[in-house]
């Protein structure tokens, strides 16, 4: 017999995000945590094969996910189960298990470089996540554009350090004037549609605020500035880090403002 689903109260969007961000944010954490192991049992030649064969039950763990993954897609493809605001589904099992199996494959081709890696990526993804969901949207892109420009302004960094990868640095550069202009694009664009795009036949608008369209055009150039500082003067790579750090806490400090 059928359990009723009376008396049940559906858990509400702002609930639901919560418990998104909460999720993300355990997930990235226990992944550091288990990271930290893994690299501990690598560090060391008495203990390296079972780190090894830690990561391949990790990769076994993932490539299981990935195929339970995918059965609940189909299963929610064809209307046997509901997606509606569940943490569990088919999409976030499915990309949570990849990266698992992906990281994990890596460890073991490549040691435990591709850990210290994951160390910053882990963390950063679950702060962006965070970002996103609390924050105006054209503070997201902000914080995106920030950290590009930080990890480009790093990488122009250590190619200078090698004559054998100093054109590694120009290549940076060169990728922070393509994103610049992109989304400089993409800001007119959006501008000239009043921020409304059309997504499955039907018009959605982002609701970008009255400043937001000049913030998204000053942070991409301010970025390549920045970037092009560091590889023409090189001993200033902590000033050029240090002016991109202060410009995005004033912007967060005064978008922060703007939700209370």
């Amino acid at each position: 017999m059928a359990k009723s689903n009376v008396g049940k109260k559906p858990i509400s969007e702002e609930e639901y995000t919560t418990n998104k961000v909460l999720t993300v944010f355990s997930v990235c954490l226990l992944g550091v945590l288990v990271l930290m192991i893994v690299q501990r049992l690598m560090d060391y030649g008495n203990t390296w094969a079972t780190g090894m064969l830690v990561s391949k039950i990790l990769l076994g763990i993932g490539v299981l996910g990935a195929i339970c993954g995918i059965v609940l897609l189909v299963r929610e493809a064809s209307g046997k189960r509901s997606a509606d605001r569940r943490i569990v589904c088919g999409r976030n099992v499915l990309i949570v298990s990849v990266v698992m199996a992906v990281a994990m494959a890596a460890i073991m081709y490549l040691g435990t470089g591709p850990i210290k890696l994951l160390y910053v990526a882990l963390p950063v993804l679950a702060v962006y996540y965070l970002v996103y969901h609390s924050y105006a949207r054209e503070f997201f892109l902000i914080a995106l554009d920030t950290g590009v420009g930080v990890a480009l302004m790093w990488l122009v960094h250590r190619a200078l350090d090698s004559a054998s990868y100093v054109w590694m640095s120009y290549a940076a550069l060169g990728a922070a004037v393509v994103l610049t202009v992109v989304q400089l694009v993409c800001v007119a664009t959006l501008r000239g549609k009043n921020a409304k795009v059309t997504n499955k036949g039907k018009k959605v608008s982002i609701q970008f605020s009255k400043n937001a369209y000049t913030m998204l055009a000053i942070t991409p150039v301010l970025m390549t500035v920045l970037v092009a500082a560091v590889l023409f003067a090189p001993t200033h790579m902590l000033i050029a880090m240090g002016v991109a750090a202060a410009y995005l806490f004033i912007t967060a400090v005064y978008y922060t403002v703007k939700l209370m």
